[in-house]
């Protein structure tokens, strides 16, 4: 079998991407002891910037910061996440709505430990994260036209891609105060295991794309720019 690690490379390349993709493992088996801590973080998302850059064994504690967040990560139940001080903010804001949080995406089971890696050091992990740009997601969207596009919180594009949904999310506000999230950027969720099928029609459409584009290029020295 070919390690998922294979698959960093042709995905950075074929939709040009500015960042390493992020690679998601979920253990439900009892949590092994682990060497120290991590530093506590505002959510589960700010772990995702880091985590091109180095392996990040995290459990529930590691999360408890953000009650939506842990919701989504099948960490705590919606009571849980309903009775939170911080989940109370975002309703009397407005920013959510009780029966929006109902509607939001989870895991359907509780993981003892979440693994974020790069994909490059990852062997069989079940999401993939990644950050687009808009001609990015333009190449993906055409590639995989039955891709969602996800309502906030931005972190349940990684439960609706582990239940095998490509899912791309504009961001949303609590998230990219957090994480510095650039405006320019999104982030997406893809299934890993549908990495090598979603390469495959990615360089389909990049080559389709490349022709047209030389195409109109030719065809724009017919006109007059406007000035």
């Amino acid at each position: 079998m070919t390690s998922a690690s294979a698959w960093a490379t042709p995905l950075v390349e074929v939709l040009g991407l500015a960042h390493p993709p992020v690679a998601i493992t979920f253990d439900t088996q009892p949590a092994t002891s682990r060497d120290g801590s991590l530093l506590a973080q505002p959510a589960g998302c700010c772990f995702w910037e880091p985590a091109q850059r180095q392996s990040l064994d995290t459990r529930a504690a590691d999360h408890a910061n953000c009650s939506t967040g842990s919701y989504t990560h099948g960490l705590i139940d919606m009571a849980g996440a309903a009775s939170g001080a911080d989940t109370a903010a975002l309703i009397d804001s407005g920013w959510i709505t009780p029966a929006d949080l109902g509607l939001v995406g989870h895991l359907p089971f509780r993981p003892t430990s979440i693994r974020y890696e790069p994909l490059t050091a990852a062997t069989s992990p079940d999401v993939v994260l990644i950050r687009l740009s808009p001609a990015s997601l333009m190449t993906l969207q055409g590639a995989c036209p039955d891709l969602r596009l996800s309502s906030r919180p931005q972190c349940q594009i990684v439960p609706l891609a582990y239940n095998g949904q490509i899912a791309v999310s504009p961001g949303c506000a609590v998230s990219r105060a957090r994480t510095g999230l650039p405006a320019q950027e999104l982030t997406c969720a893809l299934p890993a295991a549908s990495l090598p099928a979603v390469i495959d029609r990615l360089q389909q459409t990049v080559a389709a794309d490349r022709a047209v584009a030389d195409y109109a290029v030719a065809d724009r020295q017919r006109f007059t720019t406007l000035g």
